[in-house]
C-alpha cells in the first residue's frame, strides 16, 4: 500500500487502485496519523486536532466511527491500532512517501558533502520527483500543530531544491538549468541564494552581462522592498564576476563521471493476486535499516508455488528504495532443459552491469571481491530467482549493509548466514479464484461459478497450475469451463492437461525429482501409492522396507526438496499434483510386483502401529481424541487400499 501527503492526500492498494478516504474530517484525521506514523496519539488530542474548542458533544462518538471508517477502507489487517497510549497507525518501511523522500535527500546532501555530484544529484531529483504539489497535503485545512510538521517538510523540499541546483552546477548543466532557475527566482524573488546560483549559471553560459543586471534588479529589490543591502554571498558572487575569477569557468565535461543504475526487474505480472501478508514481510525485511537489519531475505517453496512471481512483484514495490540500481539473474537452477549458471559467469554479467567490462572470465574468489567491493555503500537490490542451493548464492553477495539480496530457490538455504526464511505455501482457493478471473475475464469466471471452482481446486493452490490452465482457456475461446474441469477431474490425465507452450507442471516437477538421489527418488515413488494420507516415519519405513532413522532421513531429504509436507504431527504428505506424478514415476520406474509388496508393507505397518501413524491427507478434524483415531484407523488403511 503506498500513503502519499507531498501534495493531495492519496493512498493507493499495492495494485495502484485509489481508495476512497471518505470526509474531510476523516482525511485530516489520517493525515494525522501519517505524519506521526508508529506513534500512538491520544484520543483526546484527535479531538482537539480535529474541532479544538468548538467540539459538540458526539465528538468522540465521531472520532470512533471515523477510525472504524478509516480500518474498513484501508483493510485487513487492520492498520490502526488502539493501544493504552492511544491510536498507532502501523506501515512497513517504503510504503509513506515522506519517509522515501527523507532518505534521499539525506543520501543527496551526503555524497554531495562527499563530492560525488552524479550521485547527489540523482539522489535528489527522485526526492523531489516525489512531490506532486508545491505543498505537503494541499487542499486540506490542518490543525495549526499538523501545520508546523507540513512547514518542516516543505522547507526541507527548499534546502533540497537547493542542493540539486548545487550539483546540477558542479556537473556542468549550467545551460539547462537556466530556465528552472528563472521560474525558481519568479517564485521567490528575495531568494539571495538561488539570484547567486541564476547569476553564475548565467556566466557560465556567457552571459556576463546578464548575470550582473540580476545583481543590480535584486539589489534594488531589496532596497525598496527590506531596506537593506544584498548579503556577502551575492555581493561576492556580484565581485568574482566582474573580476572574471577563474574558478567560476565550467567544470570539464569530460570530468564529470555521470550515475548509472541497471534496473533489470522483469516486468512484473498485471494479474498478480493475494500473499497480502508475504508481501508485507518481505517489504519490511527488505526496507529495514539499522542494528538488526538483515540484508538477505530468501523465497522458498515447492515448483509452481509463485516464488519469482512473488518476489518481482515485491522488487518493484521497494525499487524507490534502491536509487543505484536493481539487479536480476535467473540463476536457472530448476530451470527445465537449462543448466544451472556457475558462479563465475554470474559474476562476469553482475560486474558488467555495473560497468566493470572486465574481458574473460574471471576467477571466482577474484570476481567476487571485486563485486563486492563495486557494491560498497551503494544502495543496491539483488534478485537472485531460481537458486540451485546455497554454493550456487553464496560467492554472489555483496556485503554492504546498504545493499538487499531477494533470492528464490526450491530448497531451503540454511547453511546461508543471516538471511531471512520466507516459506510459500499454496494459495487459498479465494485467492486462485481471483486470479483464474484475472487471468481469463470475470464475466467468463461468472457464467459457469461451479466448474470454475473445480478448476481451482484441480490445481491445487499452486498459481503456475492457474496460470497454464488459464492459458489453455485463452488459447481456446470456445472451449468451456466445464469441459476444461472435466478433463482435469480425471487424475490420470491432469498432467497432461495442465501444460501450455513452453510451461507444464509435469516438466516442472520433473526438475526436482531428478535431483533426488537414488533412495530418495524410490521413497518419493512409493508414497505416492498412499493415495492421499499423509503418513508416519513408522508406516514409511514399513512401505520403503528401510529402517525407522533412515526413513527419518529419506522423508525430511524429500520435505528439504519441497517434494512432501511435514506436519506438526511427525507426519508427512504430498500435494494432490505431486502425488500425480510421483505415481506416473512409479508406474515407469517400478514393477507392479514391487508396488504390491511395499502396499503390503505399509497396510501391515499401519495394522501394528500406534494409531497416529497414519491418517487421511485433509481430514476434516485431525487433531481428535486418540480413541476416536483408532476407532477409524481400519477406515483409513481401507482409504488407502481403495487409492491404489
Amino acid at each position: 500500500m503506498d500513503f502519499k501527503i507531498l501534495g493531495p492526500i492519496e493512498v493507493r492498494t499495492s495494485y495502484g487502485k485509489a481508495i476512497a478516504l471518505g470526509r474531510r474530517k476523516q482525511r485530516v484525521l489520517l493525515a494525522a496519523l501519517l505524519l506521526n506514523a508508529g506513534k500512538a496519539i491520544p484520543s483526546h488530542r484527535m479531538l482537539d486536532w480535529l474541532w479544538g474548542e468548538r467540539a459538540p458533544a458526539t465528538a468522540e462518538s465521531n472520532l470512533y466511527t471515523y477510525i472504524s471508517a478509516l480500518r474498513r477502507a484501508l483493510g485487513a489487517p487492520s492498520r490502526i491500532e488502539a493501544g493504552s497510549n492511544g491510536y498507532v497507525l502501523r506501515v512497513t518501511p517504503g510504503e509513506v512517501d515522506v519517509t522515501l523522500f527523507e532518505d534521499l535527500a539525506a543520501q543527496g546532501q551526503r555524497a554531495l558533502a562527499e563530492g560525488r555530484h552524479d550521485v547527489a544529484l540523482e539522489r535528489l531529483t527522485r526526492a523531489l520527483g516525489l512531490w506532486r504539489a508545491e505543498s505537503v497535503l494541499e487542499g486540506l485545512p490542518l490543525p495549526a500543530p499538523l501545520r508546523g510538521e507540513a512547514a518542516r517538510l516543505e522547507r526541507l523540499r527548499a534546502i533540497v531544491v537547493d542542493a540539486s541546483l548545487e550539483a546540477r552546477l558542479a556537473l556542468g548543466q549550467h545551460g539547462e538549468m537556466l530556465a528552472d532557475l528563472e521560474a525558481l527566482t519568479g517564485r521567490d524573488p528575495l531568494n539571495e541564494r538561488l539570484r547567486a546560483q541564476h547569476m553564475l549559471a548565467l556566466y557560465r553560459t556567457g552571459r556576463r552581462a546578464d548575470a550582473l543586471a540580476v545583481y543590480h534588479r535584486v539589489r534594488a529589490m531589496l532596497a525598496a522592498e527590506l531596506g537593506i543591502d544584498p548579503g556577502p554571498e551575492l555581493v561576492r558572487m556580484h565581485e568574482r564576476i566582474l573580476a572574471d575569477d577563474p574558478a567560476l569557468a565550467p567544470p570539464q565535461v569530460s570530468t564529470v563521471r555521470r550515475a548509472f543504475a541497471p534496473a533489470e526487474l522483469p516486468i512484473g505480472s498485471p494479474s498478480f493476486t493475494g500473499r497480502t501478508a508475504e508481501i508485507a514481510r518481505l517489504r519490511t525485511a527488505l526496507t529495514s535499516s539499522g542494528p538488526g537489519a538483515i540484508a538477505v531475505s530468501a523465497i522458498t517453496g515447492a515448483a509452481g508455488a509463485g516464488k519469482s512471481a512473488l518476489a518481482v512483484h515485491v522488487a518493484h514495490q521497494v525499487a524507490d528504495r534502491f536509487p543505484d540500481g536493481r539487479l536480476y539473474v535467473d540463476l536457472h537452477g530448476s530451470t527445465p532443459d537449462v543448466a544451472p549458471l556457475h558462479p563465475a559467469d554470474v559474476l562476469a554479467r553482475l560486474l558488467r552491469s555495473l560497468g566493470d567490462d572486465t574481458a574473460g572470465r574471471p576467477d571466482v574468489d577474484e570476481a567476487a571481491a571485486r563485486f563486492r567491493s563495486l557494491t560498497d555503500g551503494r544502495h543496491l537490490l539483488l534478485l537472485l530467482d531460481n537458486a540451485r542451493d546455497a554454493a550456487q548464492v553464496r560467492p554472489l553477495l555483496p556485503a554492504s549493509p546498504t545493499c538487499r539480496v531477494l533470492i528464490t530457490a526450491r530448497r531451503m538455504l540454511t547453511s546461508l548466514d543471516a538471511v531471512s526464511h520466507f516459506r510459500l505455501g499454496i494459495m487459498s482457493e479465494d485467492e486462485t479464484s481471483t486470479l483464474l478471473g484475472r487471468l481469463i475475464g470475470e464475466e467468463r469466471v461468472a457464467a459457469d461459478r461451479r466448474a470454475a471452482r473445480a478448476i481451482v481446486r484441480s490445481c491445487g493452490g499452486l498459481p503456475m497450475a492457474i496460470r497454464i490452465a488459464a492459458a489453455r482457456l485463452n488459447a481456446r475461446p470456445g472451449l468451456s469451463l466445464r469441459a476444461l474441469a472435466d478433463r482435469l477431474a480425471v487424475e490420470d490425465r491432469r498432467l497432461s492437461e495442465l501444460q501450455s507452450d513452453d510451461q507444464a507442471m509435469r516438466a516442472c516437477f520433473m526438475m526436482s525429482y531428478r535431483g533426488l538421489d537414488a533412495e530418495s527418488s524410490r521413497m518419493f515413488r512409493l508414497l505416492s501409492l498412499l493415495g492421499g494420507s499423509a503418513v508416519s516415519v513408522a508406516v514409511a519405513a514399513a512401505l520403503a522396507d528401510r529402517p525407522e532413522p533412515r526413513t527419518a532421513d529419506l522423508l525430511d531429504h524429500l520435505a528439504e526438496a519441497q517434494l512432501l509436507e511435514a506436519s506438526d504431527h511427525d507426519e508427512y504428505g504430498m500435494h494432490d499434483l505431486l502425488r500425480l506424478f510421483a505415481r506416473e514415476r512409479a508406474r515407469e520406474e517400478e514393477t507392479e510386483e514391487d508396488q504390491e509388496q511395499a502396499v503390503r508393507r505399509a497396510l501391515r505397518g499401519a495394522w501394528t502401529t500406534p494409531a497416529a501413524t497414519l491418517s487421511p491427507a485433509r481430514p476434516a478434524t485431525c487433531a481428535t481424541a486418540g480413541r476416536n483415531r483408532s476407532a477409524t484407523r481400519r477406515a483409513e488403511i481401507l482409504h488407502i487400499h481403495s487409492d491404489i
